[in-house]
């Protein structure tokens, strides 16, 4: 209706300048933080999009803004109802103002407030789209970082690596573990695999067959790998459970392990054990 987009327009500036008022005086708790220019910036963005629709006779702009908006907002720490109030704002300001500027004129008013709720809608919806989207990229990349910190692939010496491993493990970190060792092997050319046990807190039968899994992926890119920390207890309770480890090496500390690891490359070291003996 060329009458309501043709006083939305003469009152864009006053729309986006008592909207960022506003909002600022509600004490939005992530507008706050930002200068009084920068909430006016984006507002006058806002309004712009709505009478880019408005003209258009589309709901496009003012979605892909808010979708955008989103993005950018949630890398900062704000939370949709930020900015869903915010926009609240400006859309009760012209249906405040349109009250007055077609006090006798429904079906303008109408026209307003049925665009008004088809924006509203496409711009929460996109709004929590790419929030989601960019929360689930964050979860993502603190998962791999929790991953990368929980099985950290060590150069101890030349040609050997070690893989000490803390907490739970099941299928899909069995499968990520297994990827970072190959990836480590291949990376620093190593000969033996050091694989640490002691840390973990689930060492049963389905575990272990993971972990064996994973010794054996090493032997086919060329290592040799070896069990570190596997106590008599857990020794014992892999054998009641089926599981066989056999055909690898078990160690009963990183000292033990280190010390076999350098016996595979031809080199000793007399370590603190044998040293305490003399």
């Amino acid at each position: 209706m060329q009458r309501v987009i043709d006083v939305f327009q003469a009152r864009i500036e006053y729309y986006a300048g008592e909207s960022s008022s506003r909002v600022l005086a509600s004490n939005n708790a992530y507008y706050a933080r930002l200068p009084p220019e920068m909430v006016r910036a984006a507002v006058s963005r806002v309004f712009a999009a709505v009478a880019q629709d408005l003209v258009s006779g589309t709901v496009r702009a003012f979605p892909a803004l808010l979708g955008a908006i989103g993005g950018q907002r949630a890398d900062h720490g704000a939370r949709v109802s930020d900015i869903l109030s915010g926009m609240a704002f400006g859309f009760e300001l012209v249906t405040e103002d349109f009250g007055v500027q077609f006090a006798g004129d429904l079906e303008a008013r109408l026209f307003w407030e049925t665009t008004r709720s088809r924006l509203s809608y496409a711009g929460a919806m996109a709004l929590a789209d790419t929030f989601l989207e960019a929360r689930e990229a964050m979860v993502r990349a603190q998962g791999e970082e929790i991953f990368r910190l929980s099985a950290p692939i060590l150069p101890l010496y030349g040609g050997i690596l070690l893989l000490p491993l803390v907490g739970r493990i099941d299928a899909e970190r069995a499968g990520r573990i297994t990827l970072a060792l190959l990836e480590g092997i291949v990376t620093h050319a190593a000969e033996v695999a050091l694989i640490d046990v002691t840390g973990l807190s689930n060492l049963d039968a389905a575990v272990a067959d993971h972990l064996l899994g994973a010794a054996r992926a090493a032997r086919l890119v060329g290592a040799t790998p070896a069990f570190v920390g596997v106590s008599p207890a857990m020794a014992t309770a892999l054998v009641g459970s089926g599981s066989e480890l056999s055909g690898f090496e078990t160690l009963s500390d990183l000292e033990d392990g280190l010390h076999y690891a350098l016996g595979r490359l031809g080199k000793t070291v007399a370590s603190a054990r044998a040293r305490r003996k003399r």
